[in-house]
């Protein structure tokens, strides 16, 4: 009678926790979407308390900036060859103007703020160039200009909707998802795109490269400083004069580009992009993962700036990054916005408020002006690239010192599905671009090139890029829980990446219900299944004592002991 009688108690307090967590889901709804015209007001309404400005702010502002310009140069230089003057400097530009300039409250002005780097890597290399290229065969260049800008504001807009879904669930995401996982697919990016793609130009102009590259590395990694001068200021100086001696810059590209320098009235194309919402079905599983890293992202960066002692609600904080997204994509921009996690930095350099409005206010005239383009001109482009190999360098090395030992295989293994997408990108685009300068009828080499590439299973490359960040989450924390013989978890995640891949999220090149049996879809679900039922039954030998336990070792460490 008594075992019944728990049982039931437990039954009652297990109903009670249920409606107390849907009460405080219902709050926190209700705290995101109310706001009152008071609380707006005073987001630009200095505390008489807090200074606005003191001298640190310019030391902040001259960080944030440079930080900033070096990844917009570089999304500049990345999109101009695939949509054009038109579409970068007229339309995306002043959207991400406007993005930069906006922030909900003061005190996340004290938070660095700005584009999202890898998610703008991303979306260029993974969303933009493909559907250019894929497009290019059969239309013109205006038209695929067009599709390519389209596609990717659409898939910017899905990212911005999914910001502000996660400002409820991101918590539990995070709290349910292995933080190395989620990390390694960000380094990932860091990895194959930011480092290794941005280094190709590095050894392509050894003579104006190498100096600016060991400058960056050995300010940032070895602490060689250069007094006041910010070290991306004196590697991006000793580059242009570089550059100017040996004939990279030339006086006719400057000419050129002073006649980009007029104004750009902000555009708001949101009847085109609905128009081809149905295309981002190709995508999601790159709009998805952006928008989680993100989303944990901020997790992490309000929990840096806690820990130097400066509170933030983190649900606001994500809101500020769905509601930025939204402002950018509406005005014509596929860069989303995130909090910066160089918080704690910017505080030792005594920066307050005024930085991060200096910042904002700075790029008005560069994306509304097209100055950013003579600028491209003026200075050595090739300067930029060591400031962004830095970044992703740091990404991968800040995830290597919070990763135990014991689960390097899993990092490793993790970042290989980003690296095959950038892979198969490269090939496909670089070999197409090449292929269309050739007049020959019905060319399709895009769409064909399986039968013409050999030497390696371009199949499997294409199977082992689909859906690279989410499948990087997957596949680390499968073999996290692997060599920790946490075989229930193990299958618990398999069955998600059987979810995931028989609609084609991973390990496809298509999203749908993937059936068929030229398709490749089912065959992974399979396989996921497989694992899952094979992770089952070394569970129920390990809790017979036929094989070893679980390792007693602590999980790898949350993102709240990151830092």
């Amino acid at each position: 009678m008594s075992a019944i009688s728990t049982g039931r108690n437990g039954l009652v307090i297990n109903h009670k926790s249920f409606v107390n967590h849907c009460q405080n889901v219902k709050n926190k709804i209700k705290q995101l979407l109310t706001f009152h015209p008071k609380e707006w007001i005073g987001a630009f309404r200095p505390n008489s308390k807090y200074p606005f400005f003191v001298r640190g702010d310019i030391d902040g502002f001259v960080a944030l900036f440079i930080g900033n310009l070096s990844t917009l140069l570089a999304v500049i230089l990345s999109l101009q060859p695939i949509l054009g003057d038109n579409i970068v400097y007229g339309k995306i530009l002043p959207g991400t103007g406007l993005a930069m300039l906006w922030e909900k409250r003061g005190d996340v002005c004290v938070m660095p703020y700005g584009i999202c780097t890898p998610g703008a890597f991303a979306f260029i290399y993974v969303i933009i160039s493909p559907t250019y290229y894929g497009c290019i065969s059969t239309h013109d260049k205006a038209y695929c200009q067009q599709l390519a800008w389209y596609v990717a504001l659409a898939s910017n807009l899905i990212t911005g909707i999914v910001l502000l879904l996660l400002c409820i669930f991101g918590e539990f995401i995070r709290k349910n998802t292995p933080s190395i996982a989620l990390l390694t697919s960000i380094s990932g990016l860091g990895y194959a795109i930011l480092a290794l793609n941005e280094y190709l130009p590095v050894a392509e102009t050894p003579i104006v490269a190498f100096i600016p590259f060991t400058i960056v590395m050995l300010g940032y990694f070895g602490g060689v400083t250069y007094g006041p001068v910010p070290i991306a200021v004196v590697a991006l100086a000793a580059g242009t004069v570089l550059g100017w001696a040996t004939s990279l810059n030339q006086g006719s590209l400057v000419k050129e580009a002073a006649h980009l320098v007029k104004f750009y009235a902000p555009v708001f194309p949101i009847k085109e992009m609905i128009q081809h919402m149905d295309t981002i079905r190709f995508y999601l599983s790159t709009t998805i993962p952006t928008a989680i890293v993100i989303a944990i992202g901020t997790i992490q960066c309000v929990e840096t700036a806690k820990r130097a002692g400066d509170f933030y609600p983190t649900h606001e904080a994500m809101f500020v990054d769905g509601i930025g997204t939204l402002i950018a994509t509406c005005f014509g921009s596929i860069l989303s916005m995130t909090a910066y996690i160089g918080h704690p930095a910017t505080k030792k350099m005594g920066a307050k408020q005024a930085y991060s409005l200096m910042n904002g206010l700075s790029y008005l005239p560069l994306c509304f002006f097209g100055i950013s383009g003579l600028l491209i001109s003026i200075i050595a482009i090739i300067a930029i690239n060591p400031v962004v190999i830095f970044i992703g360098l740091v990404i991968c090395s800040d995830t290597l010192a919070i990763t135990p030992q014991r689960h390097y295989p899993a990092f490793l293994f993790g970042i290989m599905p980003i690296v095959a997408d950038w892979a198969r990108g490269t090939i496909i685009s670089g070999a197409s671009n090449a292929y269309s300068n050739f007049t020959l009828p019905n060319a399709q080499f895009s769409s064909n090139v399986s039968s013409v590439i050999t030497g390696f299973s371009y199949r499997g490359l294409t199977n082992f890029a689909g859906g690279s960040l989410l499948q990087s989450v997957f596949i680390t924390a499968i073999l996290m829980y692997m060599i920790d013989r946490k075989f229930l978890r193990a299958t618990v995640w398999s069955l998600i990446a059987d979810f995931f891949s028989f609609f084609g999220l991973i390990n496809a090149s298509n999203v749908g219900v993937l059936v068929k049996n030229k398709d490749d879809g089912w065959r992974f679900s399979v396989a996921y299944t497989m694992l899952a039922v094979f992770f089952l039954l070394l569970e129920i030998a390990q809790r017979k004592h036929w094989i070893k336990g679980q390792k007693k070792k602590a999980d790898d460490l949350s993102s709240f002991e990151m830092n």
